[in-house]
């Protein structure tokens, strides 16, 4: 677990995209960015932003899609 907050935060000073994402997501969801694991991001219904988000937190599963946050499997 503190070796997933080290790579965060040396991905985040250095301006990796998986950091940049994680960090959308947890601006929305409100969990820590290092402890969320991204399966899938995509810009869907001709967004230009990413809107999209497939990812586990904790053994959950969930997905992000504009803004709803929706648990898929527990």
């Amino acid at each position: 677990m503190i070796f997933r907050r080290i790579k965060y935060l040396y991905q985040k000073k250095h301006r990796y995209l998986e950091a940049y994402l994680q960090d959308l997501v947890s601006t929305e969801t409100g969990f820590p960015p290092y402890k969320i694991k991204l399966n899938i991001v995509s810009k869907i219904d001709n967004s230009k932003a990413f809107n999209f988000f497939d990812f586990e937190y904790n053994g959950l599963h969930y997905q992000l899609k504009n803004k709803i946050l929706k648990i898929v499997s527990e």
